[in-house]
């Protein structure tokens, strides 16, 4: 280790009569290096990139060790003289009991079966009898090689490590920590095994910051688990990677994708950091606040919670969404009054905030898993929706029409959504805005001539592509999901400002039999009280709250260069079973005129065209193209590099690179290309 106080002999000092001695300090500390810093710690937690062991000899090449424990076999033999060409292992010196037990032990794997000598000396029988423990062994040396080049000595202090995995203390001055997924300890659960080890972390570094970590392994459980690290271990996404180890070794990615994926990972740390105190805050104010709520639940005597039911029913306000309110802003007034939560919340936004740029742009959008436009439309439609079950048929009520005057606020409450059968784009859809102290007059009278009174609607069907933009000026309620499982549809209905439908609630039935009407779901009250207002008076403008909701296109990507064949070249899918692999496919979220790329797609990309752009004389930054394109960019508009970048549309992705012709490069230069299939 170097030693960082030690300071050199030999250097100026000032004279005596000197003017000015301080200039000469300053002129002297400039002249004098910088004390080095440390290296950065980066482990390595992988059995076979550490050290092949015997384990591995029996796993890949199950019969070896059958057929040398029979001295009398000439790979026994073949084996030996192999040894003998070791140097240091005096293996001339070895009786048959020596050779046999030396060559069947642990020692023997990195010391012979890996020796130089043995591709040399080896014969076909011994050679074929290893084949795939040797395939094995050039492939973890190669990746090895990876993780040099891409984390070399001086700056970085490699090291790697077997099994088991170390505990937080032995990492937390790490930079950054590869972990195998699959460890040679015959776990039945890999996947969860990591997933506790991972827990167990969180919970022991408690308000310390965890190192990036990076999950590896070639196995297929890598990516199907890959959404529940982060949900089961309690670490956010921005510091977990998931890396399979055959991406690894393509030509593209290698060191210098190694080396990109520890800046991007090492740039958000501070952010993975606050996401994880933070959640951990929210869970433990979660667990607090059902404590708290529960001890006022059962402190309220019998006669506060029937003076409750007594308040619903004399307004005839639903009696669930009346008590769950209650419940809800209890459970939440004892969320709110945590102070960590709000010093969790004001770190957080401190750290989002340092990821803007100076017009307030987002200037280093962070990595996540993968795109998932569902989770994120579905938190958007419960800020809008009630989850409770939807009432019982407003149409088919025994007793006839009086009945149903009788129920109407339960069978039809304030904020009810009424579709037909047949919903689509551009379908009619009702808002009941009926006030609450009317339907209560009907109620009470069982007065079917009363009028009923809705707000109309234009229904939007929303696809994984839609990438839904809402004016301010508009009033939209957002998200509603229609159907279950894989029927499940969802769409916007965009309020018709100042129309309405009004008529008694007899002749509202009969329609509704006749014309198929039903309730599809129930408005917040907060949310319907917008429409009344919007309704009643269009000169208010509603306080809607600001989401935005990406859409998710498929694309294929391409590099456009005159001396390509046909002027273009595909990023091909490599896991393609196809004999004549296609062009990769795929997905890229859409804001308004902007598109970016996921984390893991936004890499692969910028890997790919630093790759292929040093044929064409293009000289391009991979850390600074990933950033963009999953920053998002513009049509048409120059990435780092000055690299052009387009999106192409086009009935089918399979007509794709058919589809782009030479003529569409400006100026002669490069261009990436993105051609996204046509949705309807």
């Amino acid at each position: 280790m170097i030693d960082q106080n030690a300071q050199g002999e030999g250097g100026a000092g000032a004279e005596v009569g000197d003017a000015d001695p301080q200039f000469h300090a300053v002129e002297q500390a400039q002249e004098e290096p910088l004390p080095p810093s440390d290296p950065k710690v980066i482990l390595v937690v992988d059995d076979e990139l550490c050290q092949l062991t015997r384990a591995h000899v029996r796993r890949l090449a199950g019969d070896f060790y059958n057929t040398i424990e029979d001295i009398n076999d000439p790979t026994f033999n073949n084996l030996w003289d192999v040894a003998r060409a070791v140097e240091g292992l005096a293996a001339d010196d070895w009786d048959l009991d020596a050779a046999s037990a030396y060559l069947t032990g642990e020692d023997a794997v990195s010391r012979v079966l890996l020796a130089p000598e043995f591709d040399r000396i080896a014969g076909k029988l011994l050679q074929d009898l290893l084949s795939p423990f040797l395939v094995r062994a050039r492939w973890a040396a190669n990746l090895k090689q990876v993780f040099q080049e891409a984390f070399p000595a001086p700056a970085f202090d490699l090291r790697f490590l077997p099994g088991p995995r170390p505990g937080f203390d032995d990492l937390a001055h790490c930079a950054a920590v590869f972990l195998d997924l699959f460890l040679e300890q015959g776990e039945a659960s890999p996947v969860r095994v990591v997933q506790d080890y991972l827990r167990k972390l969180a919970i022991d570094a408690g308000e310390a910051v965890l190192p990036p970590l990076v999950l590896m392994s070639s196995h297929p459980e890598l990516e199907q688990s890959k959404l529940g690290f982060s949900e089961h271990a309690g670490i956010s996404a921005a510091g977990l990677m998931v890396l399979p180890k055959d991406a690894l070794m393509e030509p593209e990615f290698r060191a210098s994708g190694l080396t990109l994926a520890f800046k991007q990972l090492d740039r958000q740390k501070h952010v993975a950091h606050a996401l994880r105190r933070f959640m951990a805050a929210w869970l433990e104010a979660l667990d607090a606040a059902k404590a708290k709520t529960a001890r006022t639940l059962w402190n309220l005597d019998a006669s506060a919670m029937q003076q409750i039911h007594l308040a619903s029913i004399s307004d005839d306000d639903p009696y669930d969404e009346h008590l769950n309110e209650f419940l809800s802003r209890e459970h939440l007034f004892h969320v709110e009054s945590q102070i960590q939560v709000g010093r969790s919340v004001a770190e957080l936004d401190k750290q989002f905030r340092a990821q803007l740029s100076a017009d307030g742009k987002i200037e280093h959008r962070l990595m996540s898993p993968l795109a998932d436009v569902k989770t994120a439309r579905s938190f958007v439609s419960h800020f809008t929706w009630f989850g409770s079950a939807l009432p019982a048929s407003f149409t088919g009520v025994e007793g006839g029409d009086a009945e149903a005057a009788r129920r109407i606020s339960r069978l039809l409450p304030f904020g009810s959504v009424l579709v037909q059968e047949q919903i689509g784009d551009g379908s009619l859809c009702l808002l009941h805005i009926t006030q609450q102290c009317d339907l209560n007059g009907i109620s009470r009278d069982g007065d079917a001539s009363r009028t009923l009174v809705f707000a109309r609607a234009t229904a939007s069907e929303l696809r994984a592509a839609s990438n839904p933009i809402v004016k301010t000026t508009d009033l939209v309620a957002k998200s509603l999901r229609v159907g279950l499982g894989a029927e499940e549809r969802e769409f916007d209905l965009q309020v018709n400002v100042g129309e309405l439908l009004a008529m008694p609630l007899r002749e509202f039935l009969a329609r509704a039999r006749e014309q198929g009407w039903r309730v599809a779901g129930r408005l917040r009250s907060d949310i319907t009280n917008h429409v009344v207002a919007a309704t009643t008076n269009q000169m208010s403008r509603p306080a809607s709250q600001k989401m935005i909701r990406p859409g998710l296109l498929k694309a294929k990507v391409f590099l456009q260069f005159a001396t390509f064949p046909g002027g273009k070249m595909a990023l091909i899918d490599k896991e393609s079973t196809e004999a004549q692999k296609p062009a990769k496919v795929f997905s890229v979220m859409r804001d308004g005129d902007r598109y970016s790329l996921e984390d893991s797609a936004s890499i692969e990309t910028a890997l790919w065209l630093v790759h292929h752009a040093t044929t064409i004389g293009l000289e391009l930054d991979a850390d600074l193209l990933s950033g963009a394109l999953r920053r998002g960019w513009a049509s048409a508009v120059e990435l780092p590099g000055g690299l052009r970048v387009r999106v192409r549309e086009c009935e089918s992705l399979r007509n794709a690179y058919t589809g782009l012709v030479r003529g569409d490069i400006g100026q002669g230069g490069a261009q990436l290309t993105f051609v996204f299939e046509k949705h309807p």
